[in-house]
């Protein structure tokens, strides 16, 4: 019975394709039970409505295929619709903790101060990494999930997602636990990078380039100055760490090339770390032709289900 037991749908309905994944205990590890992404279709405005229409029956109409079990899911909002940042943890009572991190962000925010949604996570001692989004967001895609007739367990946050795929896929078997690496998921226009260790979340940005950019050397450019500045801000909080390390968690989906040049321009070493690799799996994208997102944030996905 344990070897069968799977987790909730991961479900990402990302800035560029709506991304499922659920996973299962296997025998001494964790295993993909299932997994779909398909791009949004051309000219269809995230957040617009007739976004809105087409996630709910496509949503329930892939979870109704017979892929995945069940219909518990726990989601996350696009990446471009929540913001992060790393500050001090200010000082006040707890009871007054969420007004002094509001108070912190609003030069920074873009949302009205009513509506704004906040989760923050301990960095280390002395910092906090804060994620908000507007409610308006957030109930525009429960109304989704709750016409697909799905049931949410939760909603978080990708930064919190990518942490919990790298703790179960790769942390363990790097020897370096604790040592924190950069993360980086490329997807089709944006790439999300996340700075970590196995078991803390320190910095987590998203850059506005992605795999459709890379072959033009001023886009490559700007994407390591993102990286820098990440490196920048992580070394400015973060005194006594350093960061030296490159995973490419979006795997073979982009040209190793493309990976290769990037690390160059970074001068740190890299690697390739393939979500399905890591639970003996093929890439979904190879499976057959309907699957038509070549640049899914997988990783996201499968950290949703594992949450």
């Amino acid at each position: 019975m344990f070897g069968n037991h799977t987790y909730p749908i991961g479900v990402d309905m990302g800035d560029d394709a709506l991304t499922l994944v659920q996973m299962a205990n296997g025998s001494d590890t964790v295993r993909l039970h299932a997994a779909y992404s398909i791009e949004y279709p051309p000219d269809m405005k995230p957040g617009s409505a007739p976004w809105q229409r087409w996630a709910i029956e496509a949503t329930a109409g892939l979870v109704a295929s017979g892929r995945f079990q069940g219909k518990k899911v726990i989601a996350a909002l696009p990446a471009g619709d929540v913001f992060v940042d790393t500050i001090p943890m200010p000082k006040a009572p707890e009871g007054e903790l969420q007004n002094a991190i509001l108070n912190n962000l609003k030069p920074k925010l873009r949302i009205n101060p009513e509506d704004v949604l906040m989760e923050h996570v301990k960095a280390d001692s002395e910092n906090i990494l804060v994620m908000a989004t507007d409610r308006t967001k957030l109930y525009r895609h429960l109304a989704i999930y709750e016409k697909a007739r799905l049931k949410v367990a939760s909603i978080s946050v990708w930064p919190m997602a990518v942490l919990k795929s790298y703790t179960h896929l790769w942390a363990k078997h790097m020897g370096q636990d604790d040592n924190p690496v950069m993360l980086l998921d490329i997807g089709k226009s944006c790439t999300n990078i996340v700075i970590c260790d196995s078991t803390s979340l320190y910095f987590a940005h998203t850059a506005p380039v992605g795999a459709k950019h890379l072959d033009i050397d001023r886009m490559a450019d700007l994407l390591d100055s993102q990286m820098d500045m990440c490196r920048v801000r992580f070394r400015s909080i973060h005194k006594r760490l350093q960061v030296n390390q490159i995973i490419f968690v979006s795997g073979h989906a982009v040209d190793k090339e493309i990976y290769t040049k990037i690390a160059k321009r970074a001068q740190m070493s890299a690697q390739i770390g393939d979500c399905f690799e890591a639970v003996g799996a093929a890439r979904p994208a190879k499976a057959g032709p309907e699957n038509r997102a070549p640049h899914a944030n997988w990783i996201t996905a499968m950290g949703l289900s594992l949450s």
